[in-house]
């Protein structure tokens, strides 16, 4: 999604601006450095600005998700904490192993007796703070290897998930639907399930699984259940065009969709504007100072403060390296550690006899 990203914003007038002054950039920080070694051209490999993005979503799910450009990659952080709403089906009478509809089908228990009224009680139990344990198929790391990964790959986890504290700001139903009244499917099942589903709205602090809460929610209703839709209505104050049409109790920000971007610039370019505008004025660039070596005085407090507020990551083990120098030199050794090789003798077997270095 972001080399898409960054293949649209590449070519509009919008971004302009800023792929110069990002190139304008990379050029001067090459005349001021000296050449080692020739410098990878990132813009061939589509990444013509500095993009990240603020927390991920599901593989199944669908929604908004935060996208930062250019300085506004410093911010993402904040974004991590935030509260978030989403909205899921959930079905009832059968679990997977992954908690929704992209799994397999681990248990059945029935679900006759599940009906709005049990749902609608149970809901209420949900409501404020509880402690909640995240799903085995998750991105959570242990030792610096994604839990999902260890699972896909075969093997059990080095240690079991701990739950954590969550905050359930609202909980409700807003659709109940019988046998027959739906379309919604089991994993590898062409026909619709012969069960109950509910359609949930929730507004949740940030570290809520909504996969969880279908499996516990199913387990407080006498069954087992499956999470088989979910969508991400809103992440602070950025919301999809349904929310933003039927909620105006909150000032918001429309989400970009994919069908404005396939429609052009002139869909989509409006939209970004306004957003951009909202965080620039509430984040100006800082005024530009002159000091005796050309150097703003603040900036070795303001690069200390920001480099606190960072939230560190932990990579297969240890602290994720802060530099991109570093952090690939990680990945390297990461990468020969998963095949039994040593990263050292790789790098020297890598090298041919007439390799130079220091030589521009």
């Amino acid at each position: 999604m972001l080399l898409d990203l960054q293949r649209i914003f590449s070519t509009s007038a919008l971004f302009a601006p800023l792929l110069a002054f990002t190139r304008q950039k990379k050029t001067d920080e090459l005349l001021r450095q000296p050449i080692i070694k020739e410098k990878k051209d990132e813009e061939s490999d589509g990444r013509f600005f500095r993009m990240g993005h603020g927390g991920t979503l599901d593989p199944m799910a669908s929604g908004v998700l935060i996208v930062g450009i250019g300085r506004g990659t410093r911010s993402l952080s904040g974004y991590l904490n935030c509260s978030k709403t989403y909205e899921t089906v959930i079905l009832f009478g059968k679990s997977t192993d992954t908690y929704d509809a992209d799994g397999e089908i681990i248990e059945q228990k029935d679900a006759s007796h599940v009906d709005e009224a049990l749902v609608t009680k149970q809901l209420a139990k949900f409501r404020g703070k509880s402690r909640q344990m995240p799903p085995a198929y998750s991105a959570l790391k242990i030792h610096g290897i994604k839990a999902c990964q260890y699972l896909r790959q075969g093997k059990e986890l080095p240690r079991a998930l701990v739950d954590r504290e969550v905050y359930v700001e609202e909980c409700s139903m807003t659709k109940w639907m019988g046998v027959g009244e739906h379309d919604f499917r089991w994993p590898d099942d062409e026909s619709p399930a012969t069960a109950p589903a509910a359609r949930i709205n929730l507004i949740v602090s940030s570290g809520f699984y909504v996969r969880s809460f279908a499996n516990d929610l199913g387990i407080a209703c006498g069954t087992v259940a499956t999470m088989v839709e979910l969508v991400r209505t809103r992440q602070a104050d950025f919301v999809t065009h349904h929310m933003s049409a039927t909620d105006h109790t909150k000032p918001s920000l429309e989400a970009v969709s994919y069908a404005d971007l396939e429609a052009g610039e002139i869909a989509w370019g409006p939209v970004v504007q306004r957003q951009l505008k909202k965080w620039t004025d509430e984040n100006p660039p800082l005024e530009r100072q002159t000091h005796v070596n050309g150097r703003d005085p603040n900036t070795k407090k303001r690069l200390i403060e920001e480099e606190k507020a960072k939230v560190r990551q932990r990579f297969h083990g240890e602290w994720q390296a802060k530099t991109r120098k570093e952090r690939r030199k990680q990945e390297e050794q990461a990468k020969h550690k998963l095949n039994g090789e040593d990263y050292a003798e790789a790098q020297v077997a890598n090298l041919e006899p007439s390799t130079n270095f220091g030589l521009a």
